[in-house]
């Protein structure tokens, strides 16, 4: 059978690794496809590089299902080996490219046929000795990769999303071929984007959120990737200038280094960008009319979603402002949630995982095809949510569940507050109280920050008791706050105070 046939086929049986691949291909192979500050591919160099790498991980033994973990920085060659992998038909495992043992470890779990590395970056690292015959050999030569992709329909496995715990191994949540690209479809079509509309791909992509909302997304739409290798405010809005893209999304920090950006240096340059949507960290109410007021011509917003089943909750374009700086937005078509016992849980078929690769030990995902993010929220009648943090770090105290993100969003506002967590140490009358770790950009005091909370009327209960200073808050290797190693630094800090 000819390839147009074989493409065609796979597209009629809903292979959407077929259908992506054809995207791709019907696009003028002379236009250019990703770029990055000082680098750049057309189309047609992408679909070339894309099957000779599909030749080296077919000749290093990787076969349909297969798993295949990638570990790169933001670069054209993670859209190669992510386009490769779906040509071999195996199972793609992004990873941050600094995730150290997280890679080894799932490597082990995940039985992954390659491990993909970017060996300058790497270099000699003892780690990943371990590897062995499963470490990606980039100079070895191979035929070329086929034209087009093995078959793979839509209920089979396509991607393993690695969870963001704040502690052990990363879990993988299984995605299959259709809860991978609906997770796509549904922000394309929530932000009306176009093939017109090039996509600034900041976050990076060893995270769920920039391969499913930027290189996939970029992918779907067939409009121009440009990549920011390592966040720099002004590498940035470079990109953004010359290129003129139009939406990205990013972590929190990632949204206060452009609002101060375009603080001090205006808007001019970073115009054409319409939307920024913001998660992955809490973000703060404060920071996002702060955007509004420094980013007029763009759309900013928190959302909530999990590696379990992406994107979640979205603000509609047409909300008003009160829902864009009070809520993180509505359930998205196909995902119903619901607040139970002050915890989020959600059900969508059509972008929820199909379970955990090795188990579900924690019973989260229920018979009824509930699902219990770990989340607390808040759901109000008209179904704007409210996140309130991840609900095994809410601090029981005095009887008073706490959310540390409420007391983070209020410490933000000060001036002196470059970054904050809220912890709890152990009290023998209350049970806990709480602690303040703050990088902070001037001299403060714990006092400062009291007041600051008694400026905005925040409850007493909920004031500071103790604080440290910090120069990084400490992120797992997914980006989420290591609670539990500031909850052991405050407790040295005390215990040093104490015996002094």
């Amino acid at each position: 059978m000819s390839n147009e046939g074989q493409t065609e086929l796979a597209v009629a049986g809903r292979d959407y690794a077929a259908q992506e691949w054809a995207r791709l291909c019907a696009r003028d192979p002379q236009s250019l496809a990703v770029v990055e500050p000082d680098r750049r591919v057309t189309v047609g160099e992408l679909v070339q590089k894309a099957r000779d790498r599909a030749g080296q991980l077919i000749a290093q033994g990787v076969v349909p299902g297969d798993r295949v973990i990638v570990a790169r920085p933001n670069m054209i060659e993670f859209v190669v080996d992510y386009l490769a992998i779906r040509l071999c038909g195996a199972v793609l495992v992004n990873l941050p490219w600094s995730a150290g043992t997280s890679i080894t470890e799932l490597a082990d779990i995940l039985d992954a046929r390659c491990v993909i590395l970017t060996e300058h970056l790497v270099g000699d690292n003892p780690l990943f000795d371990q590897l062995g015959d499963r470490r990606f050999r980039p100079d070895e030569p191979a035929p070329i990769g086929p034209p087009a992709p093995a078959a793979r329909f839509e209920e089979e496995l396509a991607w393993l999303a690695c969870t963001s715990g704040t502690t052990g191994t990363p879990k993988a949540a299984m995605h299959t071929g259709s809860t991978l690209e609906r997770q796509t479809e549904v922000f394309a079509e929530h932000f009306g984007l176009t093939a017109d509309d090039p996509i600034l791909v900041s976050s990076p992509v060893g995270h769920a959120v920039a391969l499913l909302f930027g290189v996939r997304l970029s992918l779907f739409l067939g409009s121009l990737m440009v990549l920011v290798p390592r966040w720099k405010i002004e590498t940035a809005v470079d990109l953004i200038d010359q290129y003129k893209c139009v939406y990205t999304v990013a972590p929190t920090p990632f949204l206060v280094d452009a609002v101060a950006y375009a603080e001090e240096q205006g808007c001019e340059r970073l115009k054409s960008l319409r939307f920024f949507p913001s998660a992955g960290a809490p973000v703060p109410r404060s920071l996002v009319k702060r955007a509004y007021d420094a980013l007029p011509h763009c759309q900013v917003w928190s959302y909530f979603g999990t590696s379990e089943a992406g994107a979640v909750t979205a603000v509609p374009l047409d909300a008003d402002l009160d829902k864009r700086l009070q809520t993180d937005g509505t359930a998205l078509p196909g995902i119903e949630t619901r607040v139970v016992d002050g915890e989020l849980e959600l059900r969508g078929a059509s972008q929820m995982m199909s379970g955990y690769w090795s188990g579900d030990p924690g019973g989260r995902l229920k018979d009824d095809g509930w699902y219990s993010t770990g989340d607390a929220a808040l759901q109000r009648d008209d179904g704007y949510i409210r996140m309130i943090g991840r609900a095994r770090d809410i601090i029981l105290r005095g009887g008073e569940n706490i959310s540390p993100l409420e007391i983070e969003n209020v410490l933000l506002g000060h001036p002196a507050v470059n970054d904050v967590s809220i912890v709890g140490y152990p009290d023998d009358r209350l049970g806990s109280r709480l602690a303040a770790v703050v990088v902070a950009t001037a001299p403060v005091s714990l006092e400062d920050l009291r007041e600051r909370c008694r400026e905005v009327g925040l409850d007493k209960a909920k004031w500071p008791e103790f604080m440290t200073e910090i120069d990084i808050i400490p992120l797992s290797a997914i980006g989420k706050v290591r609670r539990d190693v500031l909850e052991e630094m405050v407790l040295e800090h005390i215990k040093r105070d104490v015996s002094a």
